[in-house]
């Protein structure tokens, strides 16, 4: 598991059945079906900046957090291009790691290593998480 801030945390977990995890997800919980890891803390601080600023098109972290990894401003639209599937996934967590690890123990996640992203791979999601910003 990673911080990526004070309050946010990022682990690469296995999921075989999205539907389980599903009712978990939302306000300060997303899981994202994303190769880089990178693309998934920087897309985070942006969410959470937008909040602060007040410039947030969600109504939900996690859902802010959707909408900057695919670029788009329907919720609709980013779930089907980053939300979870089966397979490998990010789990985000808004919250303390004590709440990340109970979420993890609970849902029977088990943690993956963390893969190194390739440059041109991040400068790509990098673009697509600010373009959410002047949309």
């Amino acid at each position: 598991m990673i911080p990526v801030t004070d309050g946010v945390f990022i682990t690469r977990v296995s999921v075989q059945n999205v539907e389980e995890i599903v009712p978990y997800l939302g306000a300060d919980v997303q899981l994202v079906n994303i190769p880089c890891w990178k693309a998934v803390a920087f897309a985070s601080l942006l969410a959470i900046r937008a909040f602060e600023r007040g410039t947030n098109h969600a109504k939900t972290l996690g859902g802010e957090l959707l909408l900057r990894l695919a670029g788009v401003l329907q919720i609709r639209d980013a779930i089907r291009e980053v939300g979870a599937k089966p397979g490998e996934n990010y789990l985000v967590v808004f919250g303390g790691e004590a709440k990340a690890r109970e979420l993890l123990n609970k849902l029977g996640l088990k943690e993956l290593p963390l893969d190194e992203c390739p440059d041109g791979a991040v400068k790509t999601f990098f673009e697509k998480s600010a373009l959410v910003e002047v949309l």
